[in-house]
């Protein structure tokens, strides 16, 4: 059988790609992990011959599939990777069965063009997010990484799972140490996915595991333009006439201080929050430290649970709820914030995990409307969830995420 005759074998079996959790390269038959063509050539033979001449050969279907995604997309090599916990991972074969603890991760997968029928398995918070994940409500539930259903997830026979990097890590820490007892070869993946530091750098190096490089830099340059847009917008105020903003958490006077998630991103938006010195980073306000902190901007989040709005329900009328009963509070009248109109409220979908970006645009909107007159929130938004998540949920008549609108 001549070279091209291989070659065309080859691209046939790419169709189907498959892998498992193993620690070398099917075919290589002198353990160099490298998979050279005549390596190649002579296990695709080998396949042949057992499976349809009656040969003895070793190499089944799922190594011959691998060994060719191995040979055409990896240069014949192995991967490597380092997560996000610094921890150096080699991959010999394609993934293709995928469980996920982390909302973010797979919401990242989707984004690289995964495909989502790889995943076997995914977290319970995940399978509560019927709206926004249709395609994961049949697969199975292996609880949360505080109460993993470590039996269920077993037996999936997952080649990689994805964990958090840097929150829950004790929890992360020990689901870890437990599937690399019980599954030798597992590949466990440690990512964030939600802070506007990392999440670029993560983009791209999930997008590489999964070997979807080109959609992976088209979104990672996508969030880029976004974030980017927002930094230079507001690189040049000076601290002392930056928009002074109370950002209050879903409990009534909690906050948000210098080390949170939320306070970065109002820092990035160009706000000043009169409350990051204070001690831990989601603090209890006195009620009226809020009215002499006097703030221009008072910025609400909604969304505890999946009571009000978001993915799973339009609900403008429950955020203005919301809004009312802040305007309503005792002494608030006197706060600049409430006198111009100048109080919002954003539902946490946007605001935290992946879709980060999308809130801290609507952020930057509120603080400095004339700055980013040409900024459009809704139409970023609307652009992620068709193009990248591939998602058929209509903004104009589905779903609620701020208000006022």
């Amino acid at each position: 059988m001549n070279r091209r005759i291989i070659l065309i074998l080859l691209l046939l079996l790419l169709a189907v790609p498959a892998s498992a959790a193993e620690g070398s390269i099917p075919g290589d038959a002198d353990g160099d992990d490298v998979l050279t063509f005549s390596e190649y050539t002579a296990a695709a033979l080998s396949y042949l011959d057992a499976a349809y001449m009656g040969g003895a050969g070793e190499i089944d279907r799922d190594d011959i599939l691998d060994a060719a995604w191995v040979y055409a997309r990896w240069d014949g090599k192995p991967l490597l990777v380092t997560d996000s916990s610094g921890r150096d991972l080699t991959l010999y074969r394609p993934l293709r069965r995928v469980v996920t603890f982390s909302g973010e991760a797979l919401e990242t997968l989707r984004s690289v063009g995964f495909d989502m029928e790889k995943v076997v398995a995914v977290d319970k918070y995940t399978h509560e997010k019927s709206t926004f994940f249709p395609e994961c409500q049949d697969k199975p539930n292996v609880g949360s990484i505080w109460s993993p259903d470590m039996e269920r997830v077993v037996s999936l026979r997952p080649d990689a799972v994805f964990l958090y990097a840097s929150i829950s890590t004790s929890a992360c820490d020990d689901i870890q140490r437990r599937l690399e007892a019980s599954c030798p070869g597992i590949r466990v993946f440690r990512f964030d996915c939600f802070k506007p530091a990392t999440y670029p750098e993560e983009i791209r190096k999930i997008a590489a595991i999964v070997d979807e490089p080109w959609q992976g830099e088209e979104f990672a340059s996508f969030y880029e333009s976004t974030m980017d847009r927002i930094r230079e917008g507001t690189a040049d105020i000076p601290v002392d006439e930056r928009v002074r903003v109370y950002f209050e958490y879903w409990t009534d006077y909690k906050t948000v201080a210098a080390g949170s998630g939320y306070n970065e991103k109002i820092e990035i938006a160009g706000g000043l929050n009169p409350f990051a010195g204070e001690s831990g980073e989601y603090p209890i306000i006195d009620p009226e430290a809020v009215i002499v902190a006097d703030p221009q901007v008072i910025v609400k989040l909604a969304g505890q649970g999946l009571a009000v709005g978001g993915y799973a329900r339009r609900d403008t009328e429950a955020l203005a709820e919301i809004r009312s009963a802040l305007l309503e509070r005792p002494g608030w009248s006197r706060i600049s914030a409430v006198k111009d109109g100048r109080v919002y409220v954003i539902h946490s979908d946007i605001l935290g995990g992946a879709q980060h970006f999308i809130g801290t645009a609507y952020l930057a909107k509120w603080f400095y409307p004339d700055r980013f007159a040409d900024l459009d929130p809704h139409a970023i938004h609307q652009r992620y969830l068709s193009e990248f998540q591939g998602i058929d949920f209509d903004l104009a008549s589905m779903g609620s995420f701020v208000y006022p609108e």
